[in-house]
């Protein structure tokens, strides 16, 4: 009885350090929302201080971005090779000096230079994490983990714009970044205090003769039919959501002609879609299919991309377009945990690489069409609801690609 009693100890007390860490990595998630979404508001206070126009602001974003897609392919080969907790330090530090930078500087060029090393270490979190999730469990379980993380990193989108908005209001606009860089700090060492090294590989040094080289390994991952399916979509879902976030003060403040504080509470409105899609999600999974959710979270995301070029081509009602935008934000934020738990648990060795290769494609997919939607009429939002309609029809096709090819699967079972 006392070893039994010992034994359940031992479980709770593993199981409260797993849900610490759920949370740490859900943090790590919120550094690269809260550096997005913070100074939102500010645009146009900066471009004073910085002497430019928003345009050149607006580069920050796509510099930020640019800092995430390269950070990621370094961190995740390096944390299958050197471990885990070791890259999560390097990726926190040269997020925190670059948030430092930035919170002293005044030159447009620093700001983009310092921006992207600020995103390139604040990508190890994202990737690393994902690695760390799948490292601990399986599939099924991930989709419900990863789904708990959006839940506490969802809550980013919605208080970021009104913290930025209080933070401009009566500490200016650099405050903003001095936030970020005690966030990372306090992070640095929660990594440190809980998180534990899950790349056992590291530990075993007679598995180094079998490693692969990087190349062969890229190679088994871009093979994988499940990798590249899941991809896809889940590019497409986060180009999605970039595109509006990135839009959405030209949309609301400009086209609409509402104040900062308004946008900031549209915006936060719409942000509980994540939140909620994060809620709904392991629920929906007891009672759908993976497959038949993927499916069907695409077809809503188009179905809401459509009726939004129709709502805003006939200046119909700017309360259809926050719920439209809603709908697809609902959508976007059940395929995320889907999309990034069937890409990378099938794969036992090289998890870090192929979380890499996800978040480099989603940023890659992302920097495409928002190039594509800066290419076309800049005075007008059908651009941008026009391109989230066609990369939403793309997310379908994979998903009915992914939908057929489980279902031949079942059928040969059964036959």
């Amino acid at each position: 009885m006392q070893a039994l009693k010992i034994a359940s100890e031992g479980s709770y007390c593993f199981m409260k350090n797993l849900n610490i860490v759920v949370f740490i990595l859900a943090l790590l998630n919120t550094l690269e929302s809260l550096s997005i979404d913070l100074y939102l508001p500010a645009f146009p206070n900066m471009a004073e201080i910085f002497n430019t126009d928003i345009g050149h602001i607006q580069i920050s974003i796509s510099v930020f971005f640019a800092g995430f897609a390269f950070g990621q392919l370094l961190w995740g080969p390096l944390s299958d090779k050197k471990g885990r907790k070791p890259m999560l330090y390097c990726g926190l530090l040269l997020f925190i000096i670059g948030a430092t930078a930035i919170y002293f500087t005044s030159d447009i060029y620093v700001l983009w230079a310092m921006r992207f090393l600020q995103a390139f270490g604040g990508s190890a979190g994202i990737v690393i994490g994902r690695a760390i999730i799948i490292d601990l469990y399986d599939k099924q379980k991930s989709v419900t983990i990863f789904s708990q993380q959006s839940q506490i990193s969802g809550i980013a989108p919605i208080v970021a714009p009104l913290l930025g908005s209080v933070f401009l209001k009566y500490w200016g606009w650099n405050s903003s970044f001095a936030f970020l860089c005690i966030m990372g700090v306090i992070t640095f060492f929660m990594v440190y205090k809980y998180v534990p090294e899950t790349n056992t590989r590291i530990t075993l040094p007679q598995d180094f003769s079998d490693e692969k080289g990087l190349m062969d390994q890229l190679k088994m991952i871009i093979s994988n039919k499940d990798f590249i399916n899941s991809t896809m979509i889940g590019s497409v879902a986060f180009a999605s959501l970039i595109i509006y976030i990135s839009n959405a003060p030209f949309l609301f403040m400009e086209i609409h002609g509402f104040s900062s504080s308004v946008f900031s509470f549209i915006f936060a409105f719409n942000s509980l879609a994540l939140i909620t899609a994060a809620y709904i999600t392991p629920r929906l999974i007891k009672r759908i299919s993976n497959t038949n959710l993927l499916l069907g979270a695409t077809i809503i995301l188009l179905s809401a991309c459509v009726l939004h070029i129709l709502i805003a081509a006939g200046s119909l009602s700017v309360a259809l377009e926050i719920a439209m935008l809603y709908v697809s934000l609902l959508a976007i934020g059940i395929l995320f945990p889907i999309t990034s738990a069937h890409a990378l648990s099938p794969f036992k060795e090289g998890r870090g690489t192929a979380a890499a290769l996800l978040g480099f494609m989603q940023l890659m997919v992302t920097f495409l069409m928002s190039g594509l939607i800066g290419l076309l009429e800049a005075d007008s939002i059908i651009p941008m609801v026009v391109v989230r309609a066609g990369i939403a029809l793309i997310a379908v096709w994979f998903a009915y690609r992914i939908f057929k090819s489980k279902k031949v699967v079942v059928q040969e079972k059964v036959a």
